[in-house]
C-alpha cells in the first residue's frame, strides 16, 4: 500500500453505492474502488487509501462491515483497513494466494457476501479473479473490464491474463444479470446503456 497515493474524494454513484478513484503514478493508470452499503453496513471492494477527511465521510455513511479483493493483484489498501477496522477480508483462494497473505473468508462461485453480493468467478483474467453482482442491479468487477479513456470499456489487455480467451468466455456469466450500473477496479463507472454496451464488448 506505500506506494498508492490517497484518493481525495467519494463520489455518489447511487443510493448505497460510493466511487473513488486515483492516479496511480508507480503503475500508470486510474486506479478504482468502491463502497457498498448492505445490511451489515458498508462493504469496501479492491479500496485505494482515502484521505482522512474522505475517509470520515466515508465512515458517516455507515459501519465498515467488510473489505474484498476482487483478485490477487489488490492487495491496496486492504492490510491497513482490515487492521483498522477489524473486519473480515472476502476473496477467493487462488486471489489470497497470490496476495501473500491470509484470507478471512475465502468465496467461491455462487456464493454471498453478507448474503447479498453474489460471487461471480471469471476465469483467464487475474488470479482468483470475481465480479460482484447486487440485487439493485450493480455489477462490480476487478480487472477483467476496465474503462479508461480514451478506449472507454474494454476487455483487460491479453498480456495481463492468465488465458484471455477463457476470459471473454466466463465474462458471458455475466450477461445472466440484469445490469443498470457498471463498476470497475480501473476507470469511471458505467450508469448509462452498461448492460448493452457489455453485450455489445463480448459479442
Amino acid at each position: 500500500m506505500a506506494w498508492m497515493l490517497c484518493a481525495d474524494e467519494i463520489q455518489l454513484v447511487r443510493d448505497g453505492l460510493w466511487f473513488w478513484q486515483r492516479f496511480q503514478p508507480s503503475v500508470k493508470v486510474d486506479c478504482s474502488s468502491c463502497a457498498v452499503r448492505v445490511g451489515a453496513g458498508l462493504i469496501l471492494i479492491d479500496p485505494i487509501p482515502l484521505a482522512a477527511e474522505a475517509m470520515e465521510e466515508l465512515c458517516a455513511l455507515g459501519e465498515i462491515a467488510g473489505l474484498v479483493a476482487t483478485n490477487g493483484n489488490h492487495d491496496r489498501a486492504v492490510l491497513e483497513l482490515r487492521k483498522r477496522f477489524g473486519v473480515p477480508l472476502f476473496a477467493t483462494a487462488a486471489a489470497g494466494a497470490a496476495l501473500g497473505f491470509a484470507v478471512d473468508r475465502e468465496v467461491r462461485e455462487g456464493d454471498k457476501i453478507f448474503d447479498e453480493l453474489e460471487v461471480v468467478e471469471i476465469a483467464g483474467a487475474a488470479a482468483g479473479e470475481i465480479a460482484l453482482f447486487d440485487p439493485r442491479g450493480w455489477l462490480i468487477v476487478g480487472d477483467a473490464l476496465i474503462n479508461l479513456e480514451p478506449d472507454g470499456l474494454a476487455l483487460l489487455p491479453a498480456k495481463y491474463c492468465v488465458n484471455g480467451d477463457e476470459m471473454r468466455l466466463s465474462l458471458r456469466k455475466l450477461l445472466r444479470f440484469p445490469i443498470e450500473v457498471l463498476t470497475f477496479a480501473h476507470g469511471l463507472p458505467l450508469v448509462f446503456r452498461a448492460r448493452p454496451r457489455l453485450e455489445n464488448l463480448l459479442a
